[in-house]
């Protein structure tokens, strides 16, 4: 992901508090993503490998 410029007009307090904002969204929706993947791999039939026959 880029990253965003925070809006025009805001002082520095702001756009650190919008950072820090950001960022603690950022890794909440990562945690989650990983959450989701480990159900994913534990709900998601294993996949047997097909047998090459001859003829």
């Amino acid at each position: 992901m880029g990253k965003r410029r925070p809006p025009k007009g805001l002082n520095d307090k702001d756009k650190k508090a919008l950072q820090k904002l950001l960022t603690a969204e950022r890794k909440k929706l990562a945690s989650a993503l990983k959450d989701v993947d480990a159900s994913l791999a534990v709900l998601k039939p294993k996949k047997k490998k097909a047998k090459k026959g001859k003829g």
